[in-house]
């Protein structure tokens, strides 16, 4: 009776169990809608879809920055150059002066920080963030530069027609003549051989450092292009160069990299970002950033991109790259989704993008309770820092939090190409890590930025900036699909609710009401789906332990003892019974002579039970 005790409260447990699981799935999300203000979150119709309220974001961020100081507080000395770094452009106002000595402290005499390109290109951006001099630093990261080995270079001369061409370099002259149907007839030296199809002349390796003379007997253009090796796409210098008949220019090629041994395309992005953000020339390495983030989308190339070049169809790029979720996650990140979605928020900053403001919404979402972004204890200052740093991009200048933002003073954060030197105001502050408070707004028409203007039915599938027309896109205007209150949370509009659902309090449109799945037995709605379960469960018991339920029906009934018909118990030929166990008694069955004669079996009694409580026949 012990065992039949345990049976049944193994099987009463499970249902139970099953019915939490049900419960939990079909309520959790409900519960948050209908107490948005307890919870801080607006959700859908799955939890995934769970957003943070716009008007809860200042105390999420606010406890963020408190998690933050209490993992970092009096800790600075012992975490690493990249945490320290992070904390330092997140700038939590009661450890800047602490983690600003720690981060000093580490620094090598070189003015590296044990020679680790992206540590100390994370180490000068946190250390310019709040004011101190990194021009040691500086110096030793462009020490860092290497010439790209996996680049290939090319040539190019074009003119209307046909033209003849003299090409110098090493003090010596090249002829050669572009047909009219654009070919080259012969290469030029050791340094420039025939490519593409006689198109293109391409440099050797050995002369990349060379300068290139052009002239030629008709008006012409000059231009170098470059690819990654193994990659079909070829990429464009932007400064193509233009000469009148008989004149010349002189093209040479200015590509660099960072790496220890070779090239290393992380090393590069953050050495690059760097020293732009103080102010150095970094044009020379943005070809093979360029070039090589096909092969290096585990880093969120385009993240770097568009933080260094501004170009927006890095922007369109990498918002495409935006996961399903509202998050970005490379392929094969060495990172995690908090790290990848703070270099692509960082990067898309000022962005008011729908993507864009989904993404900041999954992060809150996505926060502890405690305040911080955890995938690892070992990266938790790590990636709340990052986070912060992306979503806030508050000044590191002060410790007490006393800073004068642009708009505050009614002027204006505009991209720093667009703001004339004079017009610059240095002692306020933009959010945007690209931007720079202007006098003026300087806008530009939308058709002077390549973009167009949506209408009220679409949406922007890219960033937008401000134009003199208003806000224009730099991708493509979408038609915008309108969905009712209901079906945004994930419910259903129709006409009238079936029996098995609910109305519930949210709007459709054409007068239809808003139905939602029953989540409880209530009137006995789902009482067939517990009895199947129920019935699942235990045939699937049944198959699994039949040999133990025979043996435990024939003790009970039998006690086990020997039974008149024990002698006709048998085993299959050659099958002896399995060591530790008695004999499987085993009921005969063969044919009589005009009948067949039917045998009980304790399972037949089992089942005749079942069908009893189950009110089968």
């Amino acid at each position: 009776m012990k065992k039949l005790g345990a049976f049944v409260l193994i099987l009463i447990l499970l249902i139970i169990s099953l019915n939490l699981v049900v419960a939990d799935a079909n309520e959790t999300c409900d519960d948050l809608i209908q107490n948005q203000n307890e919870t801080d979150v607006d959700c859908g119709g799955e939890c995934s879809a769970c957003i943070v309220a716009p008007q809860q974001n200042a105390s999420k961020i606010e406890n963020a920055f408190a998690c933050l100081e209490s993992k970092v507080a009096g800790k600075c000395s012992s975490l690493s150059v990249e945490e320290i770094s992070l904390t330092l452009l997140a700038s939590p106002s009661s450890i800047i002066d602490d983690c600003t000595a720690a981060l000093k402290a580490k620094m090598s005499t070189d003015g590296s920080w044990s020679q680790n390109i992206k540590d100390t290109a994370l180490a000068v951006l946190a250390l310019n963030h709040v004011g101190e001099t990194t021009a040691k630093s500086e110096i030793w990261l462009l020490n860092q530069n290497k010439t790209p080995t996996d680049l290939i270079w090319y040539l190019e001369q074009d003119s209307e027609g046909q033209t003849q061409c003299k090409i110098s370099y090493d003090s010596q002259d090249f002829i050669i003549n572009i047909n009219a149907n654009k070919k080259i007839d012969s290469r030029a030296g050791n340094c420039l051989s025939l490519a593409q199809s006689n198109f293109w002349l391409q440099i050797a390796s050995d002369c990349l450092n060379k300068e290139f003379v052009v002239a030629c007997d008709q008006k012409f253009i000059a231009t170098l292009l470059y690819k990654q090796q193994n990659s079909p796409t070829i990429y464009v210098l932007p400064d193509t160069k233009a000469g009148p008949a008989s004149g010349s220019v002189s093209v040479k090629v200015n590509s660099k990299c960072f790496g220890s041994s070779s090239c290393s395309y992380e090393d590069s992005a953050w050495a690059t970002f760097a020293l732009l953000e103080t102010g150095h020339e970094v044009s020379m390495f943005i070809p093979y950033l360029i070039a090589a983030s096909d092969s290096n989308e585990r880093y969120v190339p385009f993240s770097f991109l568009y933080l260094i070049t501004n170009y927006p169809e890095y922007a369109t790029g990498l918002i495409e790259e935006q996961e399903l979720g509202n998050y970005w996650q490379a392929p094969s990140t060495p990172y995690n989704k908090f790290y990848d979605t703070a270099l692509a928020i960082l990067a898309l900053s000022g962005s008011s993008t729908e993507q864009v403001i989904k993404a900041r919404d999954w992060l809150l979402f996505q926060q502890s309770s405690d305040g911080c972004w955890k995938n690892s204890n070992s990266e938790i200052i790590r990636d709340t820092a990052f986070v912060l740093w992306a979503l806030e991009k508050r000044t590191g200048t002060t410790t007490d939090g006393g800073v004068t933002y642009c708009s505050e003073a009614n002027f204006f954060c505009v991209l720093d190409t667009d703001c004339p030197t004079a017009e610059k105001l240095e002692n306020y502050f933009c959010p945007g890590l690209s931007t720079v408070c202007c006098q003026n707004q300087n806008l530009k028409s939308c058709e002077e930025n390549s973009g167009e203007i949506c209408t009220s039915e679409e949406f922007c599938s890219s960033d937008e900036i401000q134009s003199t027309e208003g806000l224009c896109c730099l991708g493509t205007c979408e038609i915008r699909t309108t969905t009712s209150a209901c079906e945004t949370v994930g419910y259903i509009c129709k006409s009238e609710c079936s029996e098995t659902q609910e109305t519930i309090d949210y709007a459709c449109d054409g007068g239809d009401v808003c139905c939602k799945t029953k989540t409880t037995t209530e009137g006995g709605s789902l009482w067939w789906l517990w009895i199947l379960i129920i019935l699942i469960i235990l045939v699937v018991l049944a198959i699994i332990f039949r040999e133990k339920l025979k043996m435990f029906w024939y003790k009970i009934r039998g006690g086990g003892k020997k039974g008149p018909d024990s002698t006709t118990s048998s085993s299959p030929p050659g099958m002896p019974p399995r060591p530790g166990f008695p004999p499987i008694r085993r009921m005969p069955f063969a044919p009589q002579p005009r009948q067949m004669i039917q045998r009980r079996t304790p399972m037949d009694d089992t089942f005749e039970k079942l069908k009893k409580m189950t009110g089968g026949k």
